[in-house]
């Protein structure tokens, strides 16, 4: 019976629209994972309110958002235990079974850290610039100037290109340093979604973007899709080797670093890393010319390794921390 009743409040609530109240620390990302269980449908979000938010990047606490229904393909299959959210007009109908003090806009970490999706979504740091292979030259809605899953693109590419192929959406970034060195580690590349082919012209390609990790405009690149290799399971056991490096790159723009966010490292394949080593972050300590024990501020483990650099996912907390480039940080655990 319990079961039954989760299910009904979980298809009510998708049956029609919500609301939701911006709280300090939200992101349409924690926002989407909340309501449809999947952060990457983001965007449902953002066009269901465009006339509050101006850049998708930057939303602010006591905003009011529409939730809108969950696309289809996102409740296609009902997961064993979900989220149950009732409006406050209803509160008194169906009380919690606990009193909590759990901050609502929180949402439970993804038990499977690794995921095809998620590697994906972090990105590139190579030694050198990606070579071109085509762009976004055109949108099916002209009048769109920022675009995202589902939408119809024009690419100047039809050599080589077959229907059903897959295409990885990016834009350039930065040239990542070394924050106490300044050597040069590599160049960003910050990839934005996935598209898949449509149609072949003579001298260029119809495509539907399928997934989009951020704002994606005209003149963004794209290359052909080269799967990603998720482990389905990753052992951890304590290290004995002695590495220490630093944070180089946190890819957030908030005061406080929330979960689910990627942080660089300056190791890499040099070093012998690899996918699913877990790195402390921590912060020292003098206090009267002393040196007091470190302080631990955060973890982050390891998604995708090159030459000179890792991309890691830092790990969830509970409360939100401040964990900035040049940090130092210490291998704890090696996945086997």
């Amino acid at each position: 019976m319990k079961k039954l009743l989760i299910l009904l409040v979980f298809v009510s609530v998708f049956a029609q629209e919500a609301t939701h109240a911006v709280k300090d620390g939200d992101t349409l990302w924690d926002i989407a994972g909340f309501y449809y269980q999947n952060p990457f449908l983001w965007p449902y979000i953002w066009r269901a309110n465009l006339t509050k938010i101006a850049d998708p990047h930057w939303i602010y606490p006591e905003q009011l958002f529409v939730i809108p229904p969950s696309p289809e393909e996102a409740i296609s299959e009902i997961p064993e235990e979900v989220p149950v959210y009732v409006p406050e007009e209803e509160v008194t109908m169906i009380p919690p079974e606990e009193p909590t003090t759990e901050v609502f806009s929180v949402i439970e970490p993804e038990r499977r850290v690794f995921s095809e999706q998620l590697i994906h979504r972090a990105g590139f740091i190579l030694e050198q610039d990606m070579p071109y292979w085509g762009k976004i030259v055109g949108v099916e809605q002209s009048y769109e100037k920022a675009l995202s899953a589902y939408q119809v693109v024009y690419v100047d590419r039809a050599e080589n290109v077959n229907v059903d192929d897959q295409l990885t959406i990016y834009r350039p970034g930065k040239v990542i340093t070394h924050p106490k060195t300044g050597k040069r580690l590599g160049k960003e590349v910050i990839v934005l979604g996935k598209a898949v082919v449509e149609a072949v012209g003579e001298e260029g390609s119809r495509c539907k973007i399928m997934a989009s990790y951020d704002i994606i405009k005209k003149g963004d690149f794209v290359t052909p899709y080269e799967p990603v290799l998720a482990p389905d399971k990753v052992e951890l056991i304590p290290t004995e080797k002695e590495i220490e490096g630093y944070v180089v790159e946190v890819k957030t723009g908030q005061k406080l670093t929330p979960p689910h966010v990627f942080a660089y490292i300056d190791q890499g394949e040099d070093t012998g890393i690899a996918v699913g080593d877990v790195f402390d972050i921590y912060q020292e300590r003098i206090v009267a010319g002393k040196k007091m024990p470190d302080i631990d501020i955060g973890h982050v483990q390891v998604i995708s390794v090159f030459s000179e650099v890792s991309i890691g996912l830092i790990l969830a907390s509970r409360e939100p921390l401040a964990i900035r480039r040049g940090e130092r940080c210490r291998l704890v655990s090696e996945a086997r």
